[in-house]
């Protein structure tokens, strides 16, 4: 089995992967309408967990199985392991990119579909709204024990699946069937990664996130910093809403950070000159960096 999907074409596999995606979507789907019947809000959360889990976690492991016989080095599992430092330096980029995000999501929401498709453009705010209310009812829940569930639930496991399908699976596939195009692939599972969370008006600040998990990854040479980079942006998420539930700031602070374009200019810049040194210049080797370079 595994002969047979290396030997077909980069077409045929990347056709195979969303095949195997669907597979997994139905799995996923009814472990999650088991779940959901069991009742409270816990439970909800419980069944989106084993969905990621088996929708994308279990899709991307079978494929890497599949593709490569070794899922967890064909996944950048191991060597070279990324030390500390390297983990730090993502850490910092990621947070370094939150104003940006958090602008290009006041932007995208202020975008409009043409007047010929405003019955549209109403319907798709109206789901994102939708979702967005049930997020928060998760997320302003005060408990610690609810914040802990929170934190696994809408950190911990999309962080690992999602980084495990979207970059091990969907980004390498993708750039064999690019021939080495890496920045058409990288921007490519980047439009997916956003298209799939289903809310067209949050596109763009998904998109930068994914640009930039989609950089790790190829710079780093390890799922480890997307990982970690991807934990962060949640958690940062969950996190504010619980200080929002306590009264230690305001709700409105957690959906926006309302910073000024200036400072939304500098951290940008400053990301981009600390990725490029540290994960470009600094870490790839000479012969790579001519090839790989920004």
């Amino acid at each position: 089995m595994n002969q047979f999907f290396k030997q077909i074409s980069p077409g045929g596999q990347l056709l195979a992967l969303l095949l195997i995606l669907v597979v997994f979507f139905i799995l996923g789907t009814g472990v999650a309408i088991v779940t959901v019947e069991m009742g409270d809000s816990n439970m909800d959360l419980l069944s989106q967990a084993l969905s990621q889990i088996i929708v994308f976690g279990g899709a991307a492991l079978f494929w890497g199985y599949m593709i490569h016989g070794n899922m967890l080095q064909y996944m950048k599992f191991g060597k070279p392991q990324p030390n500390w430092k390297s983990i730090l330096v993502a850490l910092l980029c990621l947070l370094l990119i939150l104003p940006a995000s958090d602008w290009l999501s006041i932007v995208n929401d202020k975008l409009h579909f043409p007047n010929s498709l405003s019955n549209a453009e109403q319907l798709l705010r109206r789901i994102g709204n939708n979702s967005q209310y049930i997020m928060e009812s998760y997320l302003l829940r005060g408990g610690v024990g609810e914040l802990i569930i929170n934190i696994i639930v809408l950190a911990v496991v999309p962080a690992f699946c999602e980084e495990l399908f979207f970059r091990g699976a969907l980004q390498q596939t993708l750039d064999s069937c690019f021939r080495g195009k890496h920045h058409l692939a990288i921007w490519t599972t980047a439009a997916i990664f956003s298209l799939m969370h289903g809310e067209i008006f949050a596109f763009l600040p998904r998109l930068l996130l994914g640009l930039l998990l989609g950089y790790f990854f190829f710079y780093g040479r390890s799922i480890w910093l997307n990982i970690a980079a991807h934990f962060l942006n949640n958690l940062t998420v969950v996190v504010m809403y619980f200080l929002a539930a306590h009264g230690a700031i305001e709700v409105e602070m957690a959906e926006s950070l309302g910073l000024p374009f200036i400072v939304v200019l500098a951290t940008f810049g400053a990301d981009l000159l600390l990725f490029k040194y540290f994960f470009i210049t600094k870490t790839m080797p000479e012969t790579e960096i001519g090839e790989n370079k920004l």
